[in-house]
């Protein structure tokens, strides 16, 4: 059965294979690949192996446009109006550190990829209760985000990279500024969703008890997509524990969500 989120071009499309001439450093190797993979997995099965390992790789097409890898390759062809796509391949620099010795820093969360059952109900439930900001919602993908953290949903289907079963986690985390405000916000969406659907498909349920902890106060719901619940935590951090002491080391390494829609697409044409 095919997944309610689905667009209507979709449910039609048909796996359709591709000639591609793929010139890397103006060496050209043909191939065959699927339209609906997207540039990243085609590479890896369509050149010879290990070819692009320890490359810095771009793509583009003849005329210079810039193609990413996650771009799809049908869509791709039928926008730019080509089969044939250039990859720069550069190789990466040698390390001169010893083993073992880390010359990168890790800056923590940038986004989480799901997949889900219902993903019109979970842009809802991400979006109206949790008060996320929708920055893409295709026939691909649907992405939210707080501005320095995003959340990826993608339908319950076999897909690029993805084995299309829904997935589980053990909770995610969310801070709120005001904790008693989102107590009551969460109370009401509860009933309004307890009504519609029971404890069905889109419920939510708490205990909607505030939990203190040394630095905060907390407070758990399961949302249910599907047979998959998800357990959130909604978090507001005691004043005496709130901020970095460097406030520019986020900031200065992060990508702004907020700053625009989010991800390549053709805008003036059908999704």
């Amino acid at each position: 059965m095919l997944n309610q989120s689905q667009h209507p071009a979709e449910q039609t499309e048909t796996q359709q294979q591709l000639h591609l001439t793929l010139i890397v450093n103006d060496q050209p190797y043909e191939a065959a690949v699927n339209s609906k993979e997207i540039f990243h997995e085609a590479l890896e099965h369509a050149l010879p192996e290990g070819l692009l390992v320890g490359h810095r790789i771009r793509i583009s097409t003849p005329g210079g446009d810039e193609v990413f890898p996650d771009m799809f390759i049908g869509e791709s062809v039928t926008h730019f109006h080509t089969h044939t796509f250039h990859v720069e391949a550069i190789p990466l620099s040698k390390m001169s550190v010893g083993p073992g010795q880390q010359t990168w820093r890790n800056f923590g969360f940038d986004h989480l990829a799901i997949t889900v059952a219902d993903r019109a109900d979970a842009k809802a439930f991400f979006s109206e209760v949790l008060g996320m900001t929708v920055v893409r919602d295709d026939r691909h993908q649907l992405v939210l985000t707080t501005g320095n953290t995003a959340l990826f949903c993608f339908d319950a289907e076999k897909a690029p990279l993805s084995d299309g079963l829904p997935s589980r986690w053990h909770h995610i985390g969310f801070v709120v500024d005001n904790l008693d405000a989102a107590y009551h916000h969460l109370a009401h969406h509860a009933k309004l969703r307890r009504e519609r659907v029971g404890d069905g498909s889109g419920s939510i349920a708490s205990d909607f008890t505030l939990l203190e902890r040394n630095e905060r106060w907390s407070l758990y719901c399961h949302y249910r997509n599907g047979d998959t619940r998800l357990m959130i935590q909604l978090s507001e951090i005691k004043a005496e524990n709130q901020g970095f002491k460097d406030p520019h080391y986020f900031s200065d390494h992060m990508y702004d969500y907020l700053s625009g829609r989010y991800g390549v697409r053709f805008e003036n044409e059908e999704q």
